[in-house]
């Protein structure tokens, strides 16, 4: 419940200055009894959604609250989600999130007339500045840099050998043949981001996040036994005790407010599809 409920506050609670004045009275006091900024809780709303994430502010508030309190809370939250993610700057924020994500093209290759001249340039400009630095060095290590020197300019001959393979035809064909494998990759990408993330629409998103919640809280056992055991309590139940910290958080957020999560996904849902 943590995950759909504590989302939802969030979410909800972002909703503070909504046109269509979707927080009434009693989602403010929500606002304040949770100490939730509404700019923080609109940032948790892309990142629970996208996360997918089940994010639950300030845990010790809700645990307080009375279950009828708590199950009121989801169901009013759902109705404040579902109007703000229509809304433009939501829709920004999930277009921009997409943009973030998406696969960058692979860069142009370069080939061997571009490479040859490249590397020309860097050999001309190394024997230069050697030859300078040559000028300033007492006579006893000249002789080092006359060697240094001696084999940047063969190299710089060797560049237009057509016998150098680094320059050849063969390369050329090899390099774009490592570009083409880039581009199909590219295009797969991109074709899988178009698919999970359409432009304008986040409802595949919201889908997914609907759909992990209702698998991760559909076997909750509410009448599971603690044990206080050196100031913990613990499962008696070791099998409970080994599961995520998310099914031990819907468990203590009781089966009323989990229960009316879980009602409000299905219906969600159901519009969606």
């Amino acid at each position: 419940m943590k995950t759909i409920l504590f989302i939802l506050i969030s979410v909800v609670f972002a909703l503070g200055s909504i046109a269509n004045k979707l927080l009434d009275d009693k989602i403010h006091k929500v606002l304040t009894q949770f100490n939730i900024s509404e700019d923080f809780a609109k940032r948790q709303i892309l990142s629970n959604i996208t996360g997918p994430s089940y994010y639950i502010p300030n845990l010790k508030v809700l645990k307080n609250l009375a279950l009828g309190e708590r199950a009121e809370i989801v169901k009013t939250i759902g109705t404040g989600i579902k109007e703000f993610v229509k809304s433009e700057e939501f829709i920004k924020n999930y277009n921009q999130y997409l943009e973030d994500r998406k696969p960058s093209p692979p860069e142009a290759p370069k080939y061997s007339e571009q490479l040859k001249k490249e590397h020309k340039e860097s050999l001309t400009k190394s024997i230069s500045e050697m030859e300078k630095q040559m000028t300033t060095l007492p006579t006893d290590q000249k002789a080092m840099f006359q060697d240094v020197i001696g084999q940047l300019k063969q190299q710089l001959k060797d560049v237009d050998n057509p016998n150098n393979p680094m320059f050849s035809s063969d390369m050329d064909t090899y390099i774009k043949q490592n570009y083409d494998m880039q581009i199909d990759t590219y295009n797969a990408q991109i074709a899988e981001w178009e698919k999970n993330y359409p432009l304008n629409n986040p409802y595949p998103m919201i889908k997914n996040w609907l759909e992990r919640f209702l698998d991760n809280s559909k076997d909750i056992d509410f009448n599971a036994q603690l044990k206080n055991e050196k100031g913990k309590q613990l499962f008696v139940n070791s099998a409970y005790e080994r599961k995520d910290n998310q099914w031990k958080l819907y468990f203590r957020a009781g089966k009323e407010p989990v229960e009316a999560a879980r009602t409000f996904a299905r219906q969600w849902l159901t519009e969606i599809q």
